[in-house]
């Protein structure tokens, strides 16, 4: 950069800061803005089989979209004092004219160049689009998105090789990823970016959404601080990555770890007051959601029994081996006092296992529906339609009458289904892992609705709520699907791969990630609101009642914590 062009850049510079903080806080309060934001999540963003990614082309061509978006960034435009818009490629081209539009009905006149990709090979053979204009004249590179920035560099070779000696002041784009080396490099070393959205505008920040440099926090106070206990004696074996998550009651916190023991540990202090032992200590010992039902403990082990506990003894109420083994979380039917839940049988043969039902309070046999595959994920319960729902590793999903077992209906899914699927109404949703969400009805197995989640992840317990489907994908995503149409509502970044699900408490959603990092999110601002990190690695989500929050490590044992009374309001 030459010395004029240092000194053109400080102007710049100068500029921005005294103009842009006020303008764009204008812009961004114009439901104009809220409303764009809410068409970039329903129809500029992809979520595929890498994460999320963008197209704004959809958006952005439809004439309305286009217009309003133009009005905004006029405004953004229009302290420059600029009479040039040049817009690189495709995507720039109804952003351009629909600017030049705007500006036109505020009394300014504009002109347009338009940069190819390449050289035209016939008749001009322009590379640029328009005609030539004094030297010097000011002038801002308009586009739809900006990521890495390799755009800044085509538009100053295509001037210089057609003639177009400018004065570009600034880059004003519709959407910026805002990368160290795209639009915060440029800024630095060439002119000001300024973006109508920041990806941080629709989620994509691993900070709370009002996060400020140095310390990036927000004005949310801390969800949990230090550890209230620590028990340092849980989870040994590192082959097999899911384990049990905890629970909280007022008095105790109970747990479970992959030497199929069962702990109860004193709430307030961390002693322990009494410990259960399993009949065998097999190889991923008790992986799974425990119940806590009627001053019990209920749960299934890779022994193959199902066991049901005093809570307050650690007594044995009752204790049947019903498989070869347990993977999964049963489902409890308070009202008609039974549970379900899948076995696995390893004899060579078939059935490879079944979806039994079990008398709640003896645990005796009250119905078997045999399954053709291994089934190790857990089976959902509901009272409306009284039925129970299954999946097994043949990609199979079955519906059977909750009274006798018998199947109403069998369907199959893109993928495995290892987690736990959720019914809303009549719809019953299951995530794969191929990265696929299905929506069916529950009465036929008739599909509603199915879309891509993002990144394959794997043993999602779908969760539901506000009209919402939330996922958490195998990247770093959460997302939250419209329950009706599969369409995006909102969704957030985080540190790394979520676990499982999130945990409700009240209006709020908690997400624990893979390296520990503990993510609030408020399901009603549709916000990350607070961010912190718990530590250790971690595969199962956490247990949030009562003021604690109780967390079962892979590799540092159960941390519990007190949960800010700011989010028990």
């Amino acid at each position: 950069m030459s010395v004029t062009a240092d000194y053109q850049h400080i102007e710049h510079q100068q500029l921005e800061k005294k103009l842009y903080p006020p303008v764009y806080d204008a812009v961004r309060s114009q439901p104009e803005w809220a409303d764009l934001r809410k068409e970039i999540l329903r129809k500029a963003i992809q979520l595929t089989g890498s994460g999320v990614t963008f197209d704004f082309r959809e958006m952005l061509f439809n004439a309305d979209n286009a217009s309003r978006a133009a009005q905004l960034l006029w405004k953004l435009i229009k302290p420059f004092g600029v009479k040039l818009l040049i817009g690189p490629g495709f995507g720039a081209a109804p952003l351009l004219f629909s600017i030049a539009h705007a500006a036109r009905e505020d009394g300014d006149e504009l002109d347009v160049l338009m940069v190819r990709d390449q050289r035209k090979g016939h008749n001009k053979k322009k590379w640029v689009e328009g005609r030539l204009h004094p030297a010097g004249t000011k002038a801002v590179i308009v586009d739809d998105f900006i990521d890495a920035g390799s755009v800044v560099s085509l538009v100053e070779q295509a001037l210089e090789a057609d003639g177009h000696d400018l004065d570009i002041v600034a880059m004003i784009v519709f959407f910026d990823m805002w990368q160290p080396l795209g639009s915060r490099q440029i800024s630095l070393r060439k002119f000001p970016v300024i973006p109508l959205f920041k990806r941080h505008d629709i989620g994509l920040s691993r900070d709370a959404f009002d996060a400020k440099p140095p310390k990036m926090r927000g004005a949310y106070p801390d969800f949990i601080e230090k550890p209230l206990w620590w028990r340092f004696e849980l989870n040994e074996t590192k082959s097999y990555r899911y384990k049990s998550t905890p629970i909280v009651t007022e008095e105790a916190i109970f747990c479970a770890d992959d030497s199929s023991r069962v702990s109860r540990y004193n709430a307030k202090t961390g002693a322990l007051e009494w410990e259960y032992q399993s009949l065998e200590r097999p190889l991923k010992g008790i992986v799974q959601l425990l119940q806590h039902v009627d001053e019990s403990l209920i749960f299934g082990c890779y022994d193959g029994t199902v066991t049901r506990l005093r809570a307050s003894t650690g007594e044995v109420q009752w204790r049947w081996r019903q498989g070869s083994s347990i993977h999964a979380t049963p489902a409890i039917d308070l009202v008609k006092k039974r549970l379900f839940i899948n076995t696995e049988q390893w004899n060579g043969g078939s059935p490879c296992g079944h979806l039994q039902a079990l008398d709640l309070d003896t645990g005796r046999q009250l119905w078997a529906a045999s399954h053709r595959y291994w089934p190790p994920g857990s089976p959902v319960y509901d009272g409306t339609h009284q039925c129970v729902v299954a999946t097994c590793n043949d990609e199979t999903v079955v519906c059977v009458d909750a009274s006798t077992g018998v199947i109403r209906w069998t369907e199959r899914t893109k993928g495995l289904v290892r987690g736990r699927p959720a019914i809303d109404g009549d719809n019953l949703f299951l995530a794969t892992e191929t990265g696929m969400l299905h929506c069916l009805d529950i009465r036929d197995g008739a599909t509603v609705w199915e879309r891509r989640y993002g990144k394959p992840g794997a043993h999602h317990f779908v969760e539901t709520g506000e009209g919402c489907v939330y996922i958490l994908d195998g990247k770093w995503n959460f997302v939250a699907l419209d329950i009706k149409t599969g369409a995006i509502r909102w969704l957030n970044r985080l540190r790394s791969p979520g676990v499982w699900a999130p945990v409700r408490m009240g209006k709020y959603l908690i997400v624990v990630s893979q390296d520990g990092q503990i993510a609030v999110m408020d399901s009603e601002k549709e916000l990350k609101v607070w961010e912190g990190h718990a530590g250790g690695r971690v595969f199962q989500p956490p247990a949030v009642s009562v003021g604690l929050l109780a967390l079962a490590t892979n590799d540092a044992g159960l941390k519990v914590y007190s949960v800010n009374e700011f989010y028990q309001q």
